[in-house]
C-alpha cells in the first residue's frame, strides 16, 4: 500500500527549469535554439522567462536540462515551489 502512495507522489512532481536569459545582456541574443532531440524532430527555441518541463515526453529531456543548467552563455535555474 505504501508503494502506491509513493509512486503517485513521484508522478505529480514535475521538474521544471526557467530561462533567465543570456549571461551577457549586451550580446543581442533573444532566443536560444536547441537542435532536435529526436530523429526527424524540429528545432526548439527558448526565450527569456520561458519555463520548461523536464522529462522524456515533456519540453526537454533530463540530459538537455542538465546541459542548460551548466551553460556558460545562458542562465537557467530550477523552479522551486
Amino acid at each position: 500500500m505504501a508503494e502506491k502512495n509513493e509512486s503517485k507522489a513521484k508522478q505529480t512532481t514535475e521538474r521544471k527549469i526557467i530561462c533567465k536569459g543570456p549571461v551577457d545582456k549586451n550580446n543581442g541574443a533573444i532566443i536560444l535554439r536547441l537542435p532536435p532531440e529526436r530523429k526527424g524532430g524540429k528545432s526548439f527555441d527558448i526565450v527569456k522567462g520561458q519555463t520548461l518541463t523536464v522529462g522524456d515526453d515533456k519540453d526537454i529531456s533530463e540530459a538537455t536540462a542538465n546541459q542548460l543548467l551548466d551553460s556558460k552563455t545562458w542562465k537557467f535555474e530550477e523552479v522551486t515551489k
